[in-house]
């Protein structure tokens, strides 16, 4: 068996899936990228300033780091306020939903799952575009 060889990708040369006029993602990382299965899944996301997204609970746990800006964070019944340099652990079945209503800056974020399938997002973009990952120069894997 050949091994892997590493993998580096530049964020700014990924295509955003654009998902509405509040939110765009960036998938940075996955086994179609690796070659690996099971790799875990890393999302590149930004919240748009004045956009609140509509929230969800996975059967699978969820991890945020925020990278910049701020905004609050629904966990379950409780509202968090979320900046940069932070990281959320969000347990199977707990409701959350990110707030960026208040601030003038985008909220970028990194999610991370332990493989791709349990990020619904990943799926409407695999239907959409046919693939998990585009450059800005058209290129997909």
């Amino acid at each position: 068996m050949e091994p892997l060889k590493p993998t580096v990708v530049d964020v700014a040369e990924v295509l955003p899936f654009h998902c509405g006029d509040s939110y765009d993602s960036r998938m940075i990382l996955d086994n179609v990228l690796t070659g690996r299965e099971n790799t875990i899944q890393v999302n590149h996301g930004t919240v748009k300033p004045g956009c609140k997204l509509g929230g969800d609970a996975h059967k699978e746990d969820e991890i945020y780091y925020i990278l910049s800006g701020h905004g609050k964070l629904q966990l379950g019944d409780e509202c968090i306020p979320v900046h940069a340099n932070q990281i959320i652990f969000i347990p199977a079945g707990v409701f959350h939903a990110l707030d960026n209503r208040e601030s003038d800056e985008e909220l970028t974020i990194l999610t991370m799952w332990r493989e791709a399938r349990f990020n619904d997002l990943y799926q409407v973009r695999v239907d959409a575009w046919g693939t998990s990952f585009r450059t800005v120069e058209g290129e997909s894997r």
